[in-house]
């Protein structure tokens, strides 16, 4: 068996985990054309900013697959991703504070 580390633990079937992290890409970037599809008709800002979550969480895991070593991200992906959710709870609290 080929083990390999990614700095922290070993890594049985590193073809395996490079599949799950195309799979969880292509899954975001569905989700994210739902999403926008969903914006585009009620121009609810909850939508883009689930749509604009989406993009960042493919984008990011496309890029861990194409570096050399995908499970050592980078601390501006880290970043990236907690910019892209504390977007999703400013829209969640934007809508539930607005007065009818």
């Amino acid at each position: 068996m080929n083990l390999y580390t990614n700095g922290l633990v070993p890594i049985a079937h590193p073809t395996l985990d490079l599949f799950l992290l195309g799979y969880i890409a292509a899954l975001a970037a569905a989700a994210t054309v739902f999403f926008l599809r969903y914006w585009k008709e009620t121009r609810d800002s909850l939508f883009l900013a689930f749509a604009v979550f989406f993009a960042v969480e493919g984008g990011t895991r496309a890029f861990d697959v194409s570096t050399p070593t995908p499970n050592l991200i980078v601390g501006w992906v880290y970043v990236l991703r907690l910019l892209a959710v504390l977007l999703v709870v400013a829209a969640i609290l934007r809508k539930n504070t607005r007065r009818a």
